[in-house]
């Protein structure tokens, strides 16, 4: 039988590791952000957010889950048909899992405790009444500002620093911010909306018309540029002129801000304190929630981890039943350069050897074969020898005793003498043609060539067959006695016409392959014929063993001895009624001065 390779490598490949690498990072990724959302966040979530968030803190464990219980049924199923392997990975998976669920434990119980001991410090420190106090002063603050300045614009002072400003705006201005000092801005526009003064504190850009015109009183909050400011409109006439005085109180944009962020804080916090306990439920649910999908990844990755360990195993438990079956030529392949990668090697230079070794031994059986053929031959030839001596001593006889019909007596015994001589001739011829195959005389060859030269004539002596050359390389070259190789593909090919009366394919394709350290060239040639029956596989190349009602059983024995002299390996795989598919495999790179001595 030829090589028969596997590969033990899972189907997931380091493409897949990198790709598991990488949704662990994102399931990590994810529950960073979702803790973010969820914990810290809590007053922003909107039903879609929380939607979400539910989906896929369901969805995903589900999806892993989901793929961890077929792998686990495959594996019962493994089990239950007492597959190679099986029972190891059973042990393998719990192994691992327990490995998972023991780092997860004391893991959890730290995080629990450690976050109980986070919420509890959190609401024992006086955290609440510091901002109900920053909040208190800060909306006093505000409503002190507008205060002063609602008084301040309805006060008499004001009413009669308004009838003497007479037009000089600076005195009066002045006037008001000695008497006020929270005044900030004052603006005084004409009937047309002409800016008739205007003062700031603050570098402030003047104020609109349209914005003040035909109001009075205290207007809304007003954000302008980096202040937000309060304004108190006054409609008066001084002079007969129409005027309209803008007096106005200035805050930075930020006192808005920190005030609505201490506002938050505070409603948050009162909320958290309110339930904290519940709080903390959550807080440990959602632990659990992220950490389980990590643990079922854990488990997951453990499957295929095990696949990549258990598959030599397996494999070379394969190999090694095979070769106790008595096939040498099985090998297991691996891409790795770990401890199992040279241990399959070395497994593969035993069984190399072991195959030599048998091949070896085979050659030994075959030599006594060969004495076993001698002996048959020496019988065969004996058995004429006996009717040539009698015709021979009859006529001797007849002729010394003057028989009256010795004339048909001589014609009879000299037919019978040249019968039998023509019998053993042929049979010399026969025998003659297998037994004296000269030595290989060793060239360089390029083998495509000389299978399409073949091809060609038995494709013109034969038209009902159809010839196809296919999946061999140009240029492969081999060395090999030329002669020789053509007489293998001429008995190979006669073979195969002979098997398809009514026409037919033959295909011919070609592969390199390894055995331990040698490479060969690899030729299938397969027919579309009748096929060999099986209990005669065994048989077809040993001498004298033929099917055909006009063989001479010496063909495929001499295919067989000039493969064998070239080194290589012949075998043969049949089916009634489908085809025959005959494997060369021939050496690469070897020339004649080696005696092929491997």
């Amino acid at each position: 039988m030829g090589a028969k390779k596997r590969t033990f490598l899972g189907k997931i490949g380091p493409i897949g590791f990198l790709l598991l690498i990488f949704f662990y990072f994102l399931l990590i990724a994810l529950i960073l952000i979702f803790s973010q959302q969820i914990l810290l966040n809590i007053q922003d979530l909107n039903p879609f957010t929380n939607n979400l968030v539910i989906v896929v803190m369901i969805i995903f464990p589900l999806i892993l889950a989901g793929i961890i219980v077929f792998n686990i049924l495959r594996l019962i199923r493994e089990r239950a048909n007492n597959n190679p392997g099986a029972r190891l990975k059973t042990k393998l998976v719990l192994f691992f899992a327990a490995i998972a669920l023991l780092s997860l434990i004391p893991i959890s119980l730290l995080s629990i405790s450690f976050i109980n001991s986070s919420i509890s410090f959190w609401f024992n420190v006086n955290i609440l009444p510091v901002l109900d106090g920053g909040l208190k002063v800060s909306v006093q603050y505000y409503l002190d500002k507008k205060s002063n300045l609602d008084v301040f614009c309805k006060s008499q002072y004001l009413k009669s620093s308004l009838i003497d400003a007479n037009g000089n705006f600076d005195r009066f201005a002045e006037s008001i911010m000695n008497v006020n000092n929270d005044i900030n801005f004052i603006q005084v526009f004409d009937r047309q909306g002409a800016v008739r003064f205007f003062y700031s504190k603050n570098n402030l850009s003047s104020e609109e018309f349209d914005d003040v015109n035909g109001k009075s009183g205290l207007l809304p909050r007003k954000e302008k540029g980096d202040f937000t400011l309060l304004r108190y409109v006054i409609p008066f006439r001084a002079s007969l002129e129409p005027l309209t005085f803008v007096f106005g109180v200035s805050f930075l944009k930020e006192f808005n801000e920190y005030a609505t962020q201490i506002t938050s804080s505070r409603n948050i916090f009162r909320q958290l304190d309110q339930f904290k306990d519940e709080y903390n439920i959550v807080v440990i649910f959602f632990y659990f929630f992220f950490a389980f999908p990590i643990f079922l990844l854990s488990i997951l990755i453990s499957f295929l981890l095990i696949d990549e360990i258990i598959k030599p195993i397996v494999q070379l438990g394969e190999a090694t039943k095979r070769v106790a079956e008595g096939d040498f030529s099985f090998r297991v392949l691996s891409r790795g350069h770990d401890d199992l990668a040279v241990l399959v090697d070395s497994f593969n230079l035993m069984v190399s050897e072991l195959y030599s070794s048998r091949h070896k031994l085979l050659q030994t059986e075959k030599i006594s074969t060969w004495q076993d053929i001698a002996r048959r031959l020496a019988h065969e030839i004996k058995n004429p020898l006996t009717p040539i001596k009698l015709s021979a001593q009859r006529i001797v006889k007849k002729f010394e005793g003057n028989a009256p019909n010795f004339q048909n007596i001589l014609e009879n015994g000299i037919k019978a003498i040249i019968r039998e001589v023509e019998n053993l001739d042929s049979m010399l011829n026969e025998f003659g043609e297998f037994a004296r195959l000269p030595q290989p005389k060793f060239q360089k060859v390029d083998i495509k060539k000389v299978i399409i030269e073949v091809t060609e004539m038995y494709q013109n002596l034969s038209t009902s067959v159809k010839f196809h050359v296919i999946q061999i390389d140009d240029n492969v070259q081999i060395f090999c006695d030329l002669t020789q190789i053509k007489q293998i593909f001429a008995n190979l090919f006669k073979n195969a016409i002979q098997a398809m009366p009514d026409g037919g394919e033959i295909d011919i394709q070609g592969s390199h392959v390894t055995k331990g350290a040698l490479e060969y060239f690899r030729l299938q040639i397969h027919d579309t014929g009748y096929g060999i029956a099986e209990e005669d596989i065994p048989n077809i190349f040993v001498p004298y063993f033929t099917t055909k009602e006009n063989g001479t059983g010496l063909g495929l024995a001499i295919v067989e001895r000039i493969i064998f002299d070239h080194n290589g390996n012949i075998w043969v795989e049949s089916e009634k009624g489908v085809g025959t598919t005959f494997y060369l495999d021939l050496p690469i790179g070897v020339d004649n001065e080696s005696n092929f001595d491997h």
